[in-house]
């Protein structure tokens, strides 16, 4: 069974009143919450708020799920949702970019890394988040959704109401956009936009 069956199937249980069912379905998507949550936030405690905030949703929800959408593309898009209009004020650029780049560089290496690895990877960080920071919003949410929130392409095209092959068209567009600002190359890609 995949994901999306088993979602259903969940989905099917509660509706029909084992609200226990609805159990299946956190465990399942609440360490993709947390990340995505995490990083647009840029705070621990408030992400784990906003998770909890998502999840009561969608579960008062319920009743106007569309199950032709698939659950994780209209639980992500109620995460989305919930934190820009919960923490919009708090949630400053800076500290989404910042976040996602200690995700995207964080790793499991070795446990005793040299300080020389701990400035470079801060030095790369800092890359990142200056070149995550100055890409538009519209190639900026395809990006977290996909690598941090963990959605295939179908359910980010979900989340944000558009079709698959924009969605592919905005990530190609941002990595050859990130590697281009990475690579120190001058701003011209993105003039008129």
């Amino acid at each position: 069974m995949n994901e999306e069956t088993d979602d259903r199937t969940a989905l099917e249980r509660v509706v029909s009143g084992d609200t226990e069912a609805f159990r299946i379905l956190v465990d399942r998507y609440s360490d993709r919450l947390y990340r995505f949550c995490a990083a647009r936030l840029g705070d621990a405690d408030e992400a784990e708020d906003a998770v909890q905030d998502v999840f009561i949703r969608a579960y008062r929800s319920l009743s106007s799920f569309d199950p032709a959408r698939g659950f994780a593309p209209w639980l992500f898009a109620i995460a989305a949702n919930r934190v820009k209009s919960r923490y919009a004020s708090r949630s400053a650029a800076g500290q989404l970019v910042e976040a996602a780049g200690k995700e995207l560089l964080a790793g499991d290496g070795p446990a005793e890394a040299s300080a020389e690895d701990g400035v470079l990877r801060d030095l790369a960080a800092a890359e990142l988040r200056s070149a995550l920071a100055g890409l538009p919003a519209s190639m900026r949410a395809p990006v977290e959704l996909y690598y941090f929130a963990g959605l295939d392409v179908a359910q980010v095209a979900a989340s944000l109401g558009l079709g698959t092959e924009a969605v592919k068209s905005r990530l190609f567009r941002a990595r050859k956009e990130l590697a281009r600002r990475l690579a120190g190359q001058p701003d011209t890609a993105l003039e008129g936009r």
